[in-house]
């Protein structure tokens, strides 16, 4: 599964992925999100949001960067597991459901590693939007719906 991942990204990133479904290459952008948000990189995470981006608490492309330096200041390690992602393409749209979990404070190498009351579990909706032939986020929606139904 990893070296699917790695093969994606690399087809992504080199443009060549015109054999590679959308959905697929829309799965692989969540993987990035995650690895990027795990290194706490935050440019890493925005180069795959639009600046057009607006989300359900008002937070818009510069937003996003205060946001994750906020979150990625305070706690020493941020783990991140994408337990699921679904991807539904309609043309240059697209929406992508993704459960999350996210552990910070502590690092977590494996999934079962992980107890419940030290992790939060989000569902996220996000809509994509082809830009200049890439797929970017332009919206998002997440609910905690905690770790313990996401383990």
């Amino acid at each position: 599964m990893r070296s699917a991942i790695i093969l994606i990204s690399l087809l992504i990133l080199s443009g060549c992925a015109k054999g590679v479904p959308d959905e697929d290459i829309l799965k692989g952008i969540v993987k990035d999100i995650a690895e990027a948000g795990q290194k706490k990189d935050i440019d890493g995470v925005r180069k795959n949001i639009s600046k057009s981006y607006r989300d359900q608490e008002g937070n818009d492309y510069d937003a996003v960067r205060s946001l994750l330096l906020y979150h990625f200041i305070r706690a020493e390690t941020v783990s991140i597991f994408v337990r699921s992602v679904d991807a539904e393409v309609k043309g240059d749209t697209a929406l992508v459901k993704a459960n999350v979990i996210l552990v910070r404070g502590k690092e977590v190498k494996s999934i079962k590693d992980i107890i419940p009351e030290s992790a939060a579990g989000y569902r996220f909706e996000m809509i994509f939007k082809k830009e200049n032939k890439d797929w970017k986020v332009v919206s998002g929606i997440w609910q905690n719906v905690g770790a313990a139904g996401l383990l």
